[in-house]
């Protein structure tokens, strides 16, 4: 069952018109290319274990906010991205916003245990955490993917969406 919420009619007509031939969702309101902020940085630590160099480049990554990741970037339809961002379904927001914390507390613990690695940590341990790490992280961005593209599952909707905001974590741990 599909856990989007209805926009007003007359919104939803609207919303729809303005977003034709762009890259966001005229149902949830916000866009895909969001992820890319996340994509990067990930695939940064997936080389870790054979470019061990772009350690530098994990532990300077920052989160941005949904709206700054797009009043910073070069997508075509950013103002356009960041206005209907105010105007996406509650519980579609809510959903999105969980999990993008969580995502973001993953990759601080991960960036935290970077920090913390001894230099004569062997590569296969390293390999095996990163790996680990990984896994969970291309889960959590397939599960926003399809919170933004409006096929949520019921279980994993409700799960992050009726967690309070300090256990979200603990409810996507869960699911893991």
């Amino acid at each position: 069952m599909n856990q989007v919420q209805e926009i007003i009619p007359d919104a939803a007509e609207d919303w729809a018109l303005r977003l034709q031939g762009t890259n966001i969702n005229a149902t949830t309101l916000l866009a895909t290319d969001y992820l890319n902020h996340f994509n990067e940085v990930i695939m940064l630590i997936e080389m870790l274990p054979d470019m061990p160099d772009m350690l530098e480049d994990v532990l300077a990554w920052e989160r941005k906010s949904y709206q700054r990741h797009f009043a910073d970037s070069e997508f075509k339809d950013r103002d356009l991205a960041v206005e209907a961002y105010d105007f996406a379904p509650e519980r579609v927001r809510s959903q999105f916003e969980a999990l993008v914390a969580c995502l973001e507390g993953h990759l601080w613990k991960a960036q935290t245990r970077l920090r913390d690695v001894d230099p004569a940590t062997p590569s296969e341990v390293l390999a095996e955490d990163t790996a680990n790490t990984v896994e969970k992280l291309h889960c959590l961005v397939g599960m926003i993917s399809s919170v933004i593209n409006g096929s949520t599952s019921e279980v994993t909707a409700d799960k992050v969406a009726a967690a309070p905001a300090d256990s979200a974590q603990d409810a996507i741990d869960a699911m893991f």
